[in-house]
């Protein structure tokens, strides 16, 4: 089956994510530091999208006793899903575009106040190479991005009572 997805679409969207990644910490459309826990970091940085203020966020974190792989396999294999997202009620695999990316339908736990929600995304996961640093090695990207399917509308709001 040929994906509607475009490969193009996917490399593009993924590298612009690595970009965004790779950006320095402070200065004008940096990441700034806001929150900070052991070796876990957080950072935001502000950004406008469509006439609106966004804050993206970025987490970096050192995982003793594993590669960068396996953190990134984790993270993007269905099958440890479940054991990490503790909002997802259902999963769906929609299409296998490739070896290295997956489109998927989700639905999450209705967490008081948020209503119960969908999410149809592909992941894409790959090796990726440090222009900077040559001697680096095992460093690796799981893409997440939302994405629409004309066979599966996607519903905000699923069995959600008003009071």
């Amino acid at each position: 089956m040929i994906s509607y997805i475009a490969n193009l679409q996917i490399e593009k969207i993924t590298m612009e994510q690595l970009h965004y990644a790779r950006l320095g910490v402070g200065g004008a459309g940096g990441w700034q530091l806001f929150a900070e826990d052991g070796d876990m970091r957080m950072y935001r940085r502000e950004e406008e999208a469509d006439g609106l203020v966004v804050d993206p966020l970025k987490a970096c974190h050192v995982v003793k006793g594993v590669t960068g792989h396996e953190v990134c396999e984790i993270f993007f294999s269905p099958e440890y899903r479940s054991g990490w997202e503790a909002t997802l009620e259902d999963m769906t695999i929609i299409e296998n575009i490739s070896k290295d990316t997956l489109l998927f339908l989700q639905t999450h736990k209705r967490i008081w106040p948020a209503s119960q929600r969908d999410a149809m995304f592909w992941s894409h996961i790959r090796r990726v190479s440090d222009d900077q640093d040559h001697d680096a090695h095992d460093l690796w990207i799981v893409c997440n991005h939302s994405t629409e399917h004309p066979d599966y509308p996607v519903h905000n709001t699923l069995n959600t009572k008003r009071v």
